[in-house]
């Protein structure tokens, strides 16, 4: 959970752009599906191999449909759990600006996140870096801040509206730097 300072608002929130989610879990959403209709239609479809057959008299009790059935369990299960860390790490990853700082969180792991933030008046340079036709397109691209401190350069990456995003922050470091001014 985040905690914000006393009179510190939020400004913007920004993720990765949604599209870009989508377009990594829809092959595995697709292969997932397939699967499942694999595993429907297989039942009905099922015709033991010869050469199990030939075995039985050494294996015993043999159930090649059931092993079947479980290797494909398995497979749905990475599948599943591969979507679930695609998710999370989509929904975990932000960035956060306030009036008083910038806040980057990342999901590093499934038990591990890397937080850490920069105040605006150690703010040097805000750039923008967007890459490519589809990028160009759909309006998202790399916003970099290069600050003064212990951590060199802030990445949010494949954010939505980066043009917008550096105004954003822009306009929050001028009102930082003018409030620090007047005390």
């Amino acid at each position: 959970m985040l905690k914000l300072n006393n009179g510190e608002k939020v400004r913007l929130v920004k993720r990765r752009h949604p599209l870009l989610i989508k377009m990594e879990v829809f092959p595995l959403g697709s292969i997932f599906f397939i699967t499942v209709l694999i595993m429907a239609a297989f039942p009905f479809v099922y015709q033991e191999p010869e050469w199990i057959e030939s075995i039985y008299k050494y294996v015993g009790e043999f159930n090649f449909f059931y092993f079947c059935y479980f290797a494909i369990t398995i497979v749905l299960l990475l599948f599943w759990q591969v979507i679930f860390m695609l998710f999370s790490n989509y929904y975990l990853d932000c960035w956060v600006v306030t009036n008083q700082r910038t806040i980057h969180t990342e999901l590093m792991g499934l038990f591990r996140r890397y937080i850490s933030s920069i105040y605006h008046h150690r703010i040097q340079d805000v750039s923008v870096d967007v890459k490519g036709v589809l990028a160009t397109y759909l309006n998202y691209g790399d916003v970099q801040i290069q600050t003064a401190g212990k951590f060199r350069e802030f990445l949010f990456r494949q954010v939505p509206d980066p043009y917008e995003t550096k105004n954003k922050i822009m306009n929050a470091q001028k009102e930082f730097l003018r409030k620090r001014k007047k005390r």
